[in-house]
């Protein structure tokens, strides 16, 4: 979906439009903050879902010439890997911070809060990736140690009771695809249901996956 330049949340200001006549530290300056700038109108345009942006789009959002987008990055996948880099950084604390104590229930309430906290946090530039990730390794490989974190701390979560499955495996599988962004997607994207039909959803899922 295209979003008007006006609708979309504030990018830091460029020095395209500014004085020229700089010393070097001048330009070496002015050029950071173009980058920046750059890197800054593409996590905008995937936020407002803008997944595949062309250069002309980002450096009119970003306030710098079209040129300019390719003065700092190799090309779009670069530039896609750059913007995703700084993303997690920006998110990773969303990923921690789970409450693992309590009963069986209490702990699959903290789970399924996490995630669904974690969907609106990343889900933006998360489609995004998924696109950069079939022209990109390193960004391949960034969504992937993204999904292992994630496994991790869904069987962790539920541990007690994956042990004491004969099935154990097989329930681990179910209990992280169960859990996975992309299947929270799929519940608020395509299937349409609301967020309490889909907390409601994935704790019957977790329920019956352990019984």
């Amino acid at each position: 979906m295209a979003v008007h330049p006006s609708t979309l949340p504030p990018v830091p200001p460029s020095a395209d439009t500014q004085q020229r006549d700089v010393p070097i530290d001048g330009r070496r300056e002015r050029g950071a903050r173009n980058k920046a700038a750059v890197v800054q109108a593409l996590l905008h345009l995937y936020e407002s879902g803008e997944i595949q942006p062309s250069a002309a789009r980002i450096a009119e959002v970003a306030g710098v010439s079209e040129r300019s987008v390719f003065r700092y990055f190799d090309d779009m996948e670069d530039l896609a890997a750059t913007a995703i880099a700084i993303q997690w950084e920006r998110v990773h604390q969303f990923y921690e911070g789970l409450d693992a104590s309590g009963n069986f229930e209490e702990r699959l309430e903290a789970m399924i809060d996490h995630r669904l906290r974690l969907f609106d946090k990343t889900i933006g530039v998360g489609r995004a990736s998924a696109v950069a990730s079939a022209r990109s390794a390193t960004v391949t490989s960034a969504m992937n140690h993204r999904r292992a974190i994630l496994r991790e701390q869904a069987i962790a979560q539920f541990a007690p009771e994956i042990e004491k499955n004969k099935n154990a495996d097989t329930v681990s599988r179910i209990i992280d695809y169960t859990l996975s962004i992309e299947n929270i997607e799929y519940l608020r994207t395509s299937v349409g249901l609301s967020r309490p039909r889909t907390r409601e959803t994935l704790a019957t899922a977790i329920r019956l996956a352990i019984a």
